[in-house]
């Protein structure tokens, strides 16, 4: 591999290798909690956490995702209520990162606290009942452990063992207070320091270098103990210390992949807040709506609520019970055989034909979709065509044809062509799974419009916490000071999220797997859709697996922030960002992007198109189709707002690419080479890490890194 340019000291090659290549980072990250509550709370279960994608596992909560590569774990009370949450350690800086929850979203603590050698434990050092942060540093053998959650020196120093192992840490006797250890993992040694002292009061041997180990209270007795999670047979052994007499000391888990992480997590449940209105599976939400008023907050309770549609008031607040399901589609029964297919009658729904489709997908307009068993079956635009995987809709006959045995499973059809709606303001939606919604192409499941129509917003939503998944069109569609955050919003037909108008925020999401139903790509198709958003922000999101691009701006957007977004895996270009003005896009992390593309320099991790004054720098590229691409285009024909759609004054400057094909630079098509004399586009202080040949393009050739130095970049 070979190095260009220059390192100007903020992220150095080493520093960031973490990100270049794929790790497994075995923590010694172990759940530890003050003196156990006599609920089922305070037990502790065992989580994974996949070093690889930065995504958690823990039981009672749906799989999100935190961290980037690299990061170790962390699992720890870090308010005292009980309930153990997530945090990381990016030992590339040094920094910490803790949540006051168990889900996807921004860290609500950041704290730099040892440097990029230490290996991160937390405990309650103090028996507050509060965990705190600490470090081993394996150089000088010492512990460092600080009695609160902010940045500063330690309050308890001392020397530990030998500098090997990894640090663990627990309340071995009930007393309330947690204490450290250290385990080998390659002889299974284990050693318990005595109280905040150098002095090792318990010394055994448990456990093996295949093993990761992980201490917790397993059977809610106030006591912790130490097991080891064994990845070969998905057991978790644990050794006869505090344990309650008779308690089981190997628990089956099952083979996971990921570093083991246990803590007293709760179940994710909560309770009906003050003054809400429940609102039952069975019951009418919009009734409950109109009939409770403006301001008024709604619980819907756990359970499956199909077909429900509501149109918001002002200040309306809707709150999922964990559980609760608002599911557009109804449930098919009464099939007949006919030759190979079977069919059911009785279909009079049809909604509104929206959208563009590529050839092989002709029905992807058509909002109805058909679901075996949660999973989405291929609409198919002739009944001679079904067969199993596919369906088709004779709507002249209103019947339904598919090709697989629908004997004794689940099929569904969506129907309803909205969850939430409307002109409304200071609305929020929380706590909910949204699903198989059959909205039209460009609308979203929760809405902030009355319709595609008619694209005044409301203002000032409020969209947290839920999951968005198997829609037809967009998932979420977010317009004036919306704020989309901390969702999950997955496997829905064209678009994850979609937004218009001011200033909307889309933070700490995960928008992975859209853009399955067979939209034409450049039509509208993938992730994320910005089109003429004034002031938008997307920041903190995990954005990957799309079909199409993973975040994309277009129609005269203008003032667009993005930045520390995690943008991987998506087929088409990473950050697109097209015929718009006025951009920010730094301190992403962008990988393994655009490799659908159709060539020319449109599989970039970072693109840019037809668009002035947008700056590119301390992005993390990492073999991506192709770097960081700029190309003109003549986009004459397209509406412009706030002049023409040109580039100029691009500047990419400290980012980190890694290419292993493909090339960064700028092209053009129209014949005018201004773009590349005149119009101040420049690549400065960038460092790129390729094989030899030519990786760069500028005036329209492919260059080495010397021919592209000779045009004056970097």
């Amino acid at each position: 591999m070979r190095r260009h340019g220059y390192d100007l000291g903020r992220r150095n090659l080493d520093q960031l290798r973490p990100l270049v290549v794929v790790l497994v980072c075995v923590a010694s990250l172990l759940s530890v909690v003050g003196p156990a509550a006599s609920t089922e709370s305070g037990r502790s279960h065992l989580g994974f956490f996949d070093g690889n994608r930065g995504s958690w596992a823990l039981d009672g909560y749906s799989v999100f995702h935190f961290g980037v590569p690299g990061d170790w774990p962390l699992l720890c009370d870090w308010n005292g209520d009980g309930v153990d949450t997530v945090g990381l350690y990016r030992s590339t800086s040094g920094f910490l990162y803790l949540r006051g929850t168990n889900g996807f979203g921004v860290a609500d603590t950041e704290i730099y606290y040892g440097i990029p050698e230490d290996k991160p434990v937390c405990g309650d050092w103090d028996g507050d009942g509060i965990d705190t942060i600490g470090i081993y540093r394996p150089s000088t053998s010492t512990f460092y452990l600080r009695n609160s959650n902010t940045q500063g020196f330690a309050d308890i120093q001392f020397t530990f063992g030998d500098g090997r192992g990894e640090p663990i840490a627990g309340d071995w006797d009930g007393g309330g207070g947690d204490t450290v250890g250290l385990w080998r993992p390659w002889n299974g040694m284990l050693q318990l320091a005595a109280g905040h002292t150098s002095r090792v009061e318990i010394q055994r041997w448990w456990g093996g270098s295949s093993d990761q180990v992980v201490t917790g209270d397993w059977d809610d007795d106030g006591r912790d103990t130490v097991g080891v999670y064994r990845y070969s047979d998905g057991f978790l052994h644990l050794m006869d210390l505090g344990e309650a007499a008779g308690s089981p000391l190997d628990h089956w888990i099952g083979k996971r992949s990921g570093t083991a992480v246990a803590g007293a997590t709760g179940d994710g449940s909560a309770t009906v807040p003050p003054g809400a209105i429940s609102v039952w599976p069975g019951e009418d939400i919009q009734a409950a709506a109109n009939s409770a008023g403006p301001g008024a907050t709604l619980y819907i309770r756990a359970g499956v609520h199909r077909m429900q549609k509501v149109k918001t008031r002002d200040n309306q607040t809707f709150i999922g019970e964990p559980g609760a399901v608002l599911n557009g589609s109804r449930v098919l029964s009464g099939w007949q055989l006919e030759g190979s297919r079977w069919w059911v009658g009785g279909q009079t729904q049809q909604g509104n034909l929206h959208g563009s489709c590529e050839d092989a997908r002709p029905r992807c307009n058509r909002p109805e979709d058909l679901f075996l068993d949660n999973v989405r079956l291929e609409h198919v635009d002739s009944v001679f065509n079904v067969a199993p995987g596919k369906w088709y809709f004779d709507y002249g006959a209103d019947r339904i044809y598919v090709g697989d045995n629908p004997g004794g499973r689940l099929v569904e059809t969506s129907v309803t062509d909205h969850a939430f709606y409307g002109q409304t303001s200071n609305v929020t939606i929380s706590g909910l799974t949204i699903e198989k919604y059959a909205n039209p192409a460009q609308h979203g499941a929760i809405d902030t419009r009355l319709d595609n129509r008619d694209a005044t917003s409301g203002n000032n939503w409020l969209i947290v916490g839920n999951e968005v998944r198997l829609t037809h069109g967009v998932g979420i569609k977010a317009g004036n000071n919306a704020r989309v955050v901390e969702n999950n919003i997955h496997h829905n037909g064209q678009l994850g999220v979609g937004a218009v108008g001011s200033s909307p925020l889309v933070e700490g999401n995960e928008i992975a797997n859209n853009g399955t139903l067979g939209f034409e790509l450049d039509w509208e198709r993938g992730g994320t859709k910005f089109a003429g958003t004034v002031g938008a922000v997307v920041r903190d999101n995990y954005v990957h697996d799309n079909i199409g691009r993973g975040l994309w701006a277009d129609g005269n957007a203008y003032d667009s922030l993005f930045e520390g977004n995690v943008v991987v895996s998506n087929t088409h270009a990473g950050i697109f960002y097209e015929i718009s003005y006025v951009a920010m896009i730094r301190d992403n992390y962008v990988a393994a992007n655009g490799y659908g593309h159709s060539g020319w320099l449109w599989g970039g991790g970072i693109v840019v198109a037809g668009s002035p004054d947008v700056e590119i720098y301390n992005n993390t590229l990492v073999n991506n189709a192709d770097g960081i691409s700029i190309v003109e285009q003549d986009r004459s024909s397209d509406p412009a707002l706030y002049g023409p759609h040109i580039t100029k004054n691009t500047y990419v400057h400290n980012n980190h690419v890694t290419m292993g094909q493909g090339h960064t630079g700028l092209a053009q098509d129209i014949g005018n080479n201004s773009v590349f004399t005149s119009r101040n586009n420049r690549f400065i202080g960038n460092v790129y890490v390729t094989g030899s040949g030519d990786f760069f393009e500028w005036d329209n050739r492919q260059l080495n890194f010397d021919e592209w130095r000779s045009y004056g970049q970097e």
